[in-house]
């Protein structure tokens, strides 16, 4: 645990075992100022060093995530309560960002299409968010879903049963998870909506796009060990993109529920094919090639001993 004790919208913590999330701090007003001028100046420094546009990440149970939930977001202020007050964070951070980088800059908002957890993020308010972020200046909105507790955008599922808030419970069956979720947002979507989540094949991308369901395709993990990937689907030279999360699966382990002796093996299917790819951008991003082969429980532990040296070293950087 880097931080023992992280700012979050109210003191509602992670729920997952490992002791990997310290137990969080319900964030002040002027916390809150802090994160929207924090965005803003990273969005600043982003354009001053060239890149070409910015994605403000309000999905996967990050902060912003946090703010948009029920289950995180307790608070009684303006920014809890309703969808509105949710919602305010993220709007004001969009606000913030567009303040700063003009009105040409084009500034991207990922986004749950739900977290899938009883009482959380439904689809429903998806929808009233989209439509709130029309009025805001987004040029582009990626729709995903899910969070650490239900990680449905790895593929996976969580210790608790999946939640879903209307009847489409066979779009996480599919190949591309939240194909159903994106058509709806892209029904009330005045930018162009980009679907990401499970995409492997390139006769599903392509139907995906003539049937209206999404304006883009967005892949992650497949990049993570061969970035060349889009052209040579582009270029037709590769029909199918391997998928690495389902041969990283440390077992069978469906039949475990929250409650069981083994949840913990359960989590560290997630936690270790996250940990598997980190590695392989990690190599990528020294020249090296992939290592295709790691186990996933090595993946898991030669990450987290990482992480903790990381970790320390900053906090003793920190401290002088």
């Amino acid at each position: 645990t880097v931080n023992p004790t992280p700012m979050a919208p109210s003191d509602v913590g992670v729920d997952l075992p490992g002791g990997q999330f310290g137990k969080p701090v319900a964030m002040s007003s002027a916390d809150i100022e802090d994160v929207i001028s924090g965005f803003a100046f990273v969005a600043r420094t982003a354009k001053e060093t060239g890149f070409d546009g910015v994605q403000i990440h309000a999905a996967h149970g990050y902060l912003l995530s946090e703010f948009l939930s029920p289950i995180a977001n307790r608070r009684t202020d303006a920014y809890g309560g309703d969808i509105g007050g949710r919602s305010r964070l993220l709007l004001e951070a969009v606000k913030a960002v567009r303040t700063e980088t003009g009105s040409d800059y084009p500034i991207a908002v990922k986004l749950n299409s739900a977290d899938f957890q009883q009482g959380g993020f439904t689809h429903e308010e998806c929808l009233q968010v989209v439509t709130m972020l029309n009025e805001a200046g987004v040029d582009l909105l990626e729709v995903t879903g899910g969070n650490y507790e239900q990680p449905t955008m790895m593929g996976s599922e969580g210790l608790e049963p999946v939640f879903e808030n209307d009847t489409r419970a066979s779009t996480r069956k599919r190949e591309a998870y939240f194909l159903d979720y994106s058509r709806s947002v892209r029904a009330v979507a005045e930018m162009p909506v980009m679907a990401t989540g499970g995409f492997r094949t390139r006769s599903t991308m392509i139907a995906a796009l003539e049937d209206g369901d999404a304006d883009m395709i967005g892949l992650a993990r497949p990049l993570c060990v061969d970035p060349d990937a889009p052209s040579k689907l582009l270029n037709s030279e590769l029909e199918q993109l391997r998928s690495w999360e389902q041969e990283l699966k440390l077992g069978p382990t469906k039949w475990l529920s929250s409650d069981s002796p083994f949840g913990l093996i359960k989590a560290m299917n997630g936690f270790g094919a996250q940990a598997w790819f980190c590695l392989q951008i990690e190599r990528l991003a020294r020249g090296e090639s992939p290592e295709v082969n790691l186990g996933v429980f090595k993946a898991l532990m030669t990450y987290q001993s990482q992480e903790s040296k990381r970790a320390k070293a900053y906090l003793a950087a920190l401290n002088g």
